[in-house]
This record gives structure tokens, sequence and C-alpha cells, in this order.
């Protein structure tokens, strides 16, 4: 039996058992989505960590136990789900995910995958878990080119009591051969999007190719007089006006509205925003009210409803949503003690 224990979190740990990345800003806190991480912000359709799921789904992973590593309940704005979440800070979710590896010792697992969720990665995971076999040895810890990633693969059998797998154990050294992208910034995002259209990564967008490198989302309605310029992602339910122009790899993700006449060029609109009439919107991304110019790295917050607004507020509180869908299975959502 396979499992999983998957922790996704706003920041790096403050040593380095996490990989000795400082990440700059792990989330899309200035861009009013508060505090989202990156990995549950919808990328031509889903969030990385839905993939994530998918991925690990295909691989033979049976049970998934996730560690939401959020230090707010509201800092969850994704309602692509039903299911209940639970919310905790990420040092408590780690000690959490520590002592549910303990106890899978006595389950059976034959390997367990433990990671840390803050970007992208193509792993094939049949791979690297024979790479584990293959090499014999308690933990394997994926590297790419430039240093480790937070992706282990361990052999609950050989782990003592009390061992710190990630201090403790010399791992083996699976490198990753595909593509990687860290997720530190926004525009690490926007570049997600763009190696996502151009196929230089195995995200793939989730819609429909209507046309060469244009792919749409269910129930979205372009307008026939707007011209949509390949490769360009329009996403579920989201509308198109007469007379637009998306073009040069940007990205309308769920339920967005780009109204009559707006030019959205090389940019990324997050979902549930609303793009006003006759705007020129390039080198940028898009969140409800707010704007961030890439080029410029500077924000915007827009005041003026006419122009930009969220055409859904997130619900807050309690009634914050996960960002796995009900779908993807047996994953259980974890509150750490």
């Amino acid at each position: 039996m396979l499992s999983a224990i998957v922790i996704v979190a706003t920041a790096s740990r403050g040593n380095n058992k996490w990989g000795g990345t400082t990440a700059k800003n792990l989330s899309v806190a200035h861009l009013g989505q508060q505090g989202t991480p990156l990995v549950c912000v919808e990328v031509l359709g889903r969030s990385v960590i839905e993939r994530l799921i998918d991925d690990l789904r295909r691989g033979g992973v049976e049970k998934i136990s996730v560690y939401q590593g959020i230090s707010e309940p509201s800092s969850c704005t994704d309602i692509h789900s039903t299911s209940p979440i639970e919310f905790c800070s990420a040092e408590t979710a780690w000690a959490g995910a520590t002592q549910r590896l303990a106890s899978c010792k006595d389950t059976g697992a034959e390997a367990i995958v433990v990671t840390r969720v803050s970007g992208y990665m193509d792993l094939e995971l049949k791979d690297a878990l024979r790479f584990h076999r293959e090499q014999g040895q308690v933990v394997t810890r994926a590297f790419d080119d430039k240093e480790p990633l937070d992706f282990w693969i361990v052999d609950p059998a050989g782990i003592d009591e009390g061992t710190d797998i990630l201090s403790a154990v010399e791992p083996a050294r699976y490198l990753v051969p595909g593509y990687v992208n860290r997720l530190q910034d926004p525009g690490d995002l926007r570049r997600l999007v763009v190696d996502g259209l151009t196929a230089r990564c195995g995200l793939r967008p989730k819609g429909q190719e209507t046309r060469p490198g244009v792919w749409m989302g269910e129930e979205t309605q372009v307008h026939r007089d707007a011209r949509i310029v390949a490769p360009a992602f329009i996403g579920r339910g989201a509308r198109v006006a007469e007379q637009c122009l998306i073009t040069r790899c940007s990205s309308i993700e769920s339920n967005c509205y780009v109204d009559y006449g707006t030019v959205v060029e090389d940019s990324s609109v997050l979902s549930n925003s609303y793009v006003g009439i006759g705007l020129d919107v390039a080198h940028s991304i898009v969140d409800g009210n707010n704007l961030l110019n890439l080029e410029r790295d500077v924000t915007l917050e827009i005041s003026d409803p006419c122009v930009m607004r969220q055409n859904r507020v997130p619900r807050q509180g309690g009634d914050v949503q996960s960002p796995v869908p009900s779908g993807v299975g047996n994953v259980e959502w974890v509150q750490a003690e």
C-alpha cells in the first residue's frame, strides 16, 4: 500500500529542513486573495494542489492526508470543493505529519510520499518509486539541478520512533529530469501559465482545445466579434465580450468577465474577476480589483468597480472551502494536534 502526506504551506520554514530556500513571496496576499498560497490559485483551470492529488492517484497512492499550513482560515479562498477543511499553522502541520508518518509504520505501508507543496514540478512518481527501491535506502529525496526539493519517499519500516527523517537520515538523491517551478512569487505563477500553454511543462489547460493553441473550459461565452489569438486559455464559465482581444499566452480563469473592447496581452486574469470596458491589460496579473504589473513590479488597487472588481466575494470564517475537489478520491484533510 502506498500513502502520501501532503503539506500545503504559505512560507518556508525557518531552517534548512525544507530545502534551504527562502521564498520571497509564496502567496498573493498583495493581490487581494487574502494570502492564498500560489499552489491553491487556479492556473489554466486547476490549482497545482489539485493536479498533484491527481498525479498521486495515478501513481498508485491509495491514501492521502493533507495538512493545510495556513495560519488563518480566511486565507484560503478557493471554493472548488464542498469538503470541509481544518486549518493549522505550518509548524503544527509538520508536527502532525511526522506523527502520521510514525503511525504508518504499523499499517503495512510499503512506502510513504511526504511532500511540502510550494511549487510545481513534473515528477513521474512511478519512476521515483522505482529509484527508491533500487537504492535500498530508508529515505529518498528529490533534487533538481539547483538544490533539494520538498519531496521525499520514506520506507516506514526503516524509521525508528522519534527519528527526524529530514536531518538524521542521509537520503538517496533522485534527480527530477523534468520541469520545476518553485512559485516563489506571482511572476513565477505567470511563467507557469506561459510554460503550460506552450507545452514547456506537463501542466495542461483544463478544457477543450477548440482550435490549435486555444483552450476553453465548460460554459464559456466568447462573443463572435472577439479575437482569441493562440496560445490562450478561457476558463470555465468565463465571458469575453464583443471587440475584445485575448493574446500572447494570456489566461482568463473561471467565472471571469472581460468587457467590451478590452485587450488582454501577456497577462493572467485570476478567477472571479471583472475587467471593464476598453482597457489595455498587458504584462500583468489581475485579481478582482487588484492589478499587478510584472514589468514595473507595481500593484494597483482599483477603487472604481466599473473598471475592475471581484465577481464573487469569498466566504469567510468557518465556511471556507478546500482547494482540493471532493471528487479526487480518498483524501483526508487533517488538523494536526
